[in-house]
């Protein structure tokens, strides 16, 4: 009785969840957007590409900050003597600290200590000081890897912002031809139940005489061409539906519903700056010419400093004060050792390297400086080409904007033709090849209106892509931890 009372309740909970994940999600234009900045793996991927860009840069601060080790050591050692003391072994022990600090005027400072100890303890305490005087001076050369590391986090900042307008936009897009396709299914769907409503007519005109058996024939076979535009049209809905899952970053075969949009509040959602506006804006917002400009002003330019500075005498001050690391016993070990001055050892190094004919060298400043050259053309050309393409994108929304009100005056007209040419075809006026090319004319220009309508809306959403208002359109803010 107990198993059969588990039997029962397992199988309840399966039904209750098979019941419950037959039940469709059912998304909305806004939700799917919010989703995406989830799910999408694009964006999952640069938000790890944040993590390791911020690592980086702590790298870099890191290299600037102290450092600390501890070496440890324990040597055994045995040597053979002639004199009536034969073998003799020794053992000696040693733990050296060291804290190292590298600045920012490339200066490098090296403070260790030394604790040996064998027979007597010696330890001893010394610190180095070295100073590039001329080549691999000053904190411009020094720090170039720290400003590269602080310019690749705002690179990354940009190329973050730029994933997620192009994953709005994409989630938009994609939306918007599922509405397409559900729209255009509606349209086919309209004109096959005229289709069959007209066989039903021209069947009742022929059995009472008004209409030759003939007729029967092009309204049917006008039934069969709609018949097979909806199975495309059904087709296409389910790889626009399977496409916007994958945009998103669901699976492909979940069960979701996405709700119809309003086309005219879609519309008032988006606004067109004149055209000299959207000019400026494409190219303050666009992501690549703010990365370009970034490079150009940074690590460009830091190259041909690094190869000038690579022309210069290397010239290096090295200053080292050691005191104590004694050998044998009395004043030479032993704490006292270190502070008695008896063990001291302070030296002063000046190395001079002078470059004579480094054809490197030199090659490698030409090099930068012609790189630097290129880049100052390519953000001119990138600054032409951005604005070309806001006018561009300006004219396409405009021109997509007088197609869409010619659309809608053509379809309303077309209706009326239409509903015109029914009336003739039940009054025997038309045969049933006119009205079927007035059904069809009708139905296209549904086609045409509903085209217009997506492509006006994508038009506008490609021009808020371009000058950089896509997130604040859809009130998304971007934070970075």
């Amino acid at each position: 009785m107990l198993r059969l009372l588990l039997f029962c309740l397992v199988l309840s909970w399966t039904v209750l969840c098979q019941a419950q994940t037959a039940v469709p999600r059912t998304l909305s234009l806004n939700d799917a957007i919010l989703l995406a900045l989830r799910e999408n793996p694009g964006v999952q991927r640069k938000q790890l590409n944040n993590i390791r860009v911020k690592y980086a840069l702590e790298l870099a601060q890191w290299n600037f900050k102290p450092h600390y080790q501890i070496n440890a050591y324990k040597t055994t050692s045995q040597r053979y003597s002639a004199t009536s003391t034969g073998e003799v072994t020794e053992n000696t022990t040693g733990i050296a600290p060291q804290a190292t600090l590298n600045t920012a005027f490339g200066t490098q400072i090296t403070l260790g200590a030394s604790n040996s100890l064998n027979q007597n303890y010696h330890p001893g305490v010394s610190l180095t000081v070295m100073q590039p005087l001329v080549r691999g001076f000053g904190r411009p050369i020094v720090e170039a890897a720290l400003q590269s590391a602080m310019e690749n986090v705002r690179i990354n900042h940009l190329q973050m912002e730029e994933t997620l307008r192009t994953t709005v936009t994409s989630v938009i897009n994609d939306y918007l031809s599922v509405v397409s396709a559900e729209k255009t299914l509606e349209v086919d769907q309209r004109a096959l139940k005229r289709s069959q409503k007209s066989v039903e007519q021209t069947t009742l005109l022929i059995k009472a005489g008004r209409k030759p058996g003939v007729e029967l024939v092009t309204v049917e076979a006008d039934v069969a061409n709609t018949q097979a535009r909806i199975e495309g049209d059904q087709n296409a809905l389910a790889q626009a539906h399977a496409k916007l899952l994958q945009t998103i970053g669901l699976d492909p075969s979940a069960n979701v519903v996405f709700t119809d949009i309003s086309v005219p509040n879609l519309i008032k959602k988006y606004h067109i700056p004149p055209l000299e506006d959207a000019k400026k804006l494409v190219v303050a917002n666009n992501v690549s010419y703010q990365v370009a400009q970034i490079m150009y002003e940074g690590s460009t330019k830091r190259s041909v400093a690094a190869a000038e500075n690579n022309m210069l005498w290397k010239l290096d001050l090295t200053a080292t004060a050691a005191t104590g690391n004694g050998n044998g016993g009395g004043q030479n070990a032993g704490l006292n050792s270190v502070v008695n001055g008896i063990n001291r050892n302070d030296s002063v190094r000046l190395d001079l390297v002078i470059p004579i004919d480094d054809q490197s060298a030199k090659i490698a400043l030409e090099n930068a400086k012609i790189a630097l050259h290129d880049a100052a053309i390519g953000l001119k050309e990138d600054k032409w080409r951005n604005e070309t393409t806001a006018i561009d994108s300006w004219n396409t929304v405009f021109s997509a904007e007088r197609s869409l009100k010619l659309s809608a005056h053509a379809e309303e007209l077309q209706q009326k033709a239409y509903n015109v040419s029914e009336q003739k075809y039940n009054y025997g006026l038309i045969d049933s090849i006119e009205l079927q090319s007035t059904r069809q004319q009708y139905m296209a220009t549904q086609q045409t209106f509903v085209t217009q309508q997506i492509a006006y809306l994508k038009a506008l959403v490609a021009l808020d892509q371009l000058i950089g208002r896509t997130l604040q359109t859809w009130n998304i803010q971007v934070g970075y931890d």
